[in-house]
């Protein structure tokens, strides 16, 4: 996406991208290269509380509604819940990018890549450190988590591991993994960069752009994306509500379920 895109409002935004879906009175959705640039909406903090009780598959329903590929916008599956959370985690994507070297880490690179993007990051923000490794190491721990938490982040993603999991149970802020490790990067990996485009998880994550995660998995889209797809989503849930409410009733799948 290019600077053209700044002054352009969400409607500008979808007309601009593609024409209106068939199927829908919505916009078709077509995804931005950079996310960043589109301004915040007044009411965005209102938008999440309102999304925080929504599962991810609903969201991504919502997405598909609006057009997207729905296969661009998933994490991979293997990147779980570390501890027991409820609800979803919702909001915009602050970056880490570490990357596999033969050069030893300076303090000064944990410094400006790992420790400024949370002491810098806005209170909801959810920090994702892709490790450029498909090695297990341990990438966060109980001391950061705490950090993150008393920053106000709302929960933490990584393709690498995590350590330390029943300090960061006590803590209680959600974190997502592909698994657990006794140690961390060493050698192996160093952070190169922050608040830049990574890929984490298979999944392409741009600085500002919005991170929802639940126990279902995690998913991005755009921010200009999120007052249409609160929209959506109340149609898509009031459909499944009385789909679960004739199913009760005793009606078949045949009879509730409305294609």
């Amino acid at each position: 996406m290019t600077s053209s895109y700044k002054n352009l409002n969400r409607r500008e935004f979808f007309r601009a991208g593609a024409s209106v879906a068939a199927a829908s009175s919505f916009p078709m959705f077509t995804q931005p290269d950079m996310y960043k640039e589109i301004p915040d909406f007044e009411n965005e903090k209102s938008l999440f509380k309102r999304l925080q009780e929504i599962p991810t598959p609903l969201i991504m329903d919502a997405m598909a509604r609006l057009g997207a590929d729905r296969t661009s916008l998933a994490m991979s599956g293997n990147i779980r819940p570390m501890i027991r959370s409820k609800g979803t985690i919702i909001g915009p994507a602050v970056t880490t990018k570490y990357e596999i070297s033969d050069q030893p880490t300076r303090a000064q690179d944990i410094r400006d890549y790992v420790f400024n993007p949370v002491d810098e990051a806005a209170p909801g923000s959810i920090w994702v450190n892709a490790c450029g490794t498909t090695q297990i190491l341990s990438m966060f721990g109980d001391v950061i988590v705490l950090a993150c938490h008393k920053k106000g982040l709302s929960g933490l993603v990584t393709d690498g591991g995590c350590r330390d999991i029943e300090g960061i149970e006590q803590i209680g802020l959600p974190v997502y993994a592909a698994g657990t490790c006794l140690y961390g990067p060493g050698s192996v990996i160093r952070p190169v960069g922050a608040n830049v485009p990574v890929v984490c998880g298979g999944l392409k994550i741009i600085p500002g752009g919005i991170v929802a995660a639940d126990v279902n998995g995690i998913m991005t889209f755009p921010r200009v994306a999120l007052p249409d797809i609160v929209s959506v989503i109340e149609e898509l849930r009031n459909k499944e509500n009385q789909t679960r409410r004739d199913i009760e009733k005793g009606s078949s799948l045949n009879e509730a379920y409305v294609f």
